[in-house]
């Protein structure tokens, strides 16, 4: 009788160790082959265009996401520009920025989990108070200003 109790035994645990290869073998095929997840930059000012998987995360994680399309020969583009970073250095962290040179049109597009907006030609001022009034936790300084 002992026997069978150990035959039984041991047929469930070859059982269980194919179980275990197999979910081990199975799920080093997934994350070969699989989603790759997305990289989020640690620069907040970047020169390129996130593409809209990494746009779609960071949006969904709470932080706004600015494009600006600027002509590098522009001299009020560059001053928005440069407003724009430091608007990005202090905003908390809450912010990445693209800056893409574009030669057409010049153009600021603000985004976050609650609105987003576009607008072309911006100026200074028109730039502080899309990102101020898109932020979703309002700096001290973007209070500070529109007194």
């Amino acid at each position: 009788m002992p026997k069978k109790d150990s035959a039984k035994q041991r047929v469930l645990a070859l059982i269980f160790i194919f179980i275990l290869l197999g979910s081990t073998v199975a799920y080093g095929i997934i994350a070969l082959f699989g989603p790759k997840q997305q990289i989020i930059p640690n620069e907040r000012i970047l020169n390129y265009k996130l593409n809209s998987m990494q746009t779609n995360l960071l949006v969904q994680n709470y932080f706004t996401v600015i494009e600006y399309n600027y002509q590098p020969s522009c001299i009020e583009c560059i001053q928005v520009k440069n407003v724009l970073e430091e608007i990005t250095q202090n905003s908390e962290n809450q912010i990445y920025l693209q800056e893409i040179e574009n030669y057409t049109q010049t153009s600021l597009y603000v985004v976050n989990i609650f609105n987003e907006t576009m607008i072309y030609n911006p100026t200074v001022n028109q730039s502080i108070n899309v990102v101020c009034d898109s932020l979703i936790y309002t700096p001290t300084w973007c209070a500070i200003n529109r007194i």
